[in-house]
């Protein structure tokens, strides 16, 4: 009993862990087309280009949960952090007697301040 093996051509092989490939057909000039449409006085030709791009942002996500709350939560943490060491770095120069006319603490971002920026 023989059997039948598919194969998919090398070129259209998605490598492991891809979670999406997408083909695009582009129209692009050749050099050599630019060149002899030049010297004929006429418009170039474009040629069909194929353009494949493979991606794993699924895999990303799928891996998190399809979450990236995780990571906001301590890029805001970090930020807040930030935010009390240079107001005790300030409250320090203060206690110590310099100037501070300087001092200028910028607020921190918060995940939800576009949503207010945006009225």
């Amino acid at each position: 009993m023989s059997r039948t093996v598919r194969t998919t051509p090398r070129q259209l092989r998605v490598r492991e862990g891809a979670s999406e490939t997408t083909s695009l057909y582009d129209l692009r000039y050749a050099n050599a087309e630019l060149a002899q449409a030049a010297r004929e006085g006429r418009r170039p030709a474009p040629a069909k280009t194929l353009r494949r791009i493979t991606s794993w942002q699924g895999m990303v996500l799928y891996c998190r949960k399809g979450s990236f709350s995780g990571e906001i939560a301590s890029a805001e943490a970090r930020a807040r952090l930030q935010g009390r060491l240079e107001a005790q770095r300030i409250r320090g120069l203060h206690r110590a007697g310099h100037d501070l006319d300087d001092a200028d603490i910028p607020p921190v971002r918060h995940r939800h301040g576009v949503l207010w920026h945006a009225w």
